[in-house]
């Protein structure tokens, strides 16, 4: 068994995680463990909801069952966990590759254990700047990868990918690092990326690639750090010729417009908990109120990447 630090958990497993850093002489959190071969599976479970893609089929679905939750992706690999998120066990399809695996526990399962346990997992890219924590949120395809990929290679660390742990300290609300890497398409790896030598597969199903930012290990953050902003990303509407237009700009929301932004784009894995959904918006409500959350108009061009992150730079230095 391995120890690995991950979203300010110590996780142990019994398969090696190289995306992850090692934790050696921690006492872990959370325990995952890989079964090579299919054991009895929950006697009886209850089925209460579903991920499912644009064209309606699922590709996650949630069961209670007794002692904790199955999480199923069909035709990948079954995960329990107990009902306070300490053990993680899989069972995974002969045919389910390991960097799938891999990908399923640490960008589609961890944040939901992370919540299960009581912390507050938004789905968010963030970088870190001279002024603080910039998160971007936002649905899939809207660019939050790659705008953080611009910001590392123009010398800002990333925190996360996906995957932001929020908590409070005092009167300030602080992102946890998740682990090094992001994962891009490849058109993306080719224009930002000098070397695609230290990327690899996210997963069979996609040709998204994870880039481990070798050069840049040594700056990834080891502890939080205060949110400066929280943007979230959308594409600005096409001109009369139906073309993108051209720069991006910032918009600011109220309070309650930031409320209504985050509540979709944060992590939880039972939505019929009434205790944890009141205390996920109280936190909301509270974070809201301390950061200030904009929405943020990308055009969905490379180009448009460098006046990206002046406008959010700019953005941060009004105070």
């Amino acid at each position: 068994m391995t120890l690995y630090r991950v979203c300010g958990l110590i996780l142990e497993s019994n398969v090696p995680l190289p995306e992850l850093t090692p934790a050696n002489g921690e006492e872990p959190e959370c325990a995952f463990q890989l079964l090579s071969a299919q054991g009895p599976g929950p006697v009886s479970c209850h089925w209460f909801h579903h991920w499912r893609f644009p064209n309606g089929e699922v590709w996650l679905s949630f069961a209670r069952c007794a002692g904790g939750y199955l999480l199923r992706f069909p035709d990948l690999a079954d995960f329990s966990v107990d009902v306070d998120g300490r053990e993680i066990v899989c069972v995974a399809e002969p045919e389910t590759s390991p960097d799938t695996l891999r990908h399923l526990l640490l960008d589609q399962v961890l944040p939901l254990v992370l919540n299960l346990q009581g912390r507050e997992v938004l789905h968010a890219t963030a970088v870190l700047t001279p002024r603080g924590v910039c998160a971007f949120t936002g649905p899939t395809g809207t660019g939050k990868s790659t705008l953080a990929a611009s910001f590392l290679f123009a010398g800002y660390p990333v925190l996360s990918d996906d995957c932001l742990v929020l908590e409070e300290n005092r009167e300030l609300i602080l992102a946890t690092p998740a682990y090094p890497g992001l994962r891009l398409w490849e058109d993306a790896l080719e224009v930002l990326c000098e070397d695609t030598g230290h990327s690899f597969p996210v997963a069979h199903y996609t040709s998204k690639r994870r880039l481990t930012p070798v050069g840049h290990l040594g700056d990834f953050p080891t502890g939080p750090h205060p949110v400066a902003r929280i943007y979230c990303l959308g594409r600005p509407a096409e001109s009369e010729e139906g073309d993108d237009l051209a720069d991006p700009f910032i918009e600011h929301l109220s309070c309650r417009e930031g409320f209504m932004e985050l509540v979709v784009h944060i992590f939880r894995l039972d939505i019929t908990d009434r205790r944890m959904l009141i205390r996920q918006f109280s936190f909301l409500e509270r974070v809201v109120s301390r950061v200030p959350v904009r929405r943020f108009h990308l055009p969905n061009a490379f180009s448009s990447l460098p006046t990206a992150r002046e406008a959010i730079l700019a953005d941060l230095e009004d105070r």
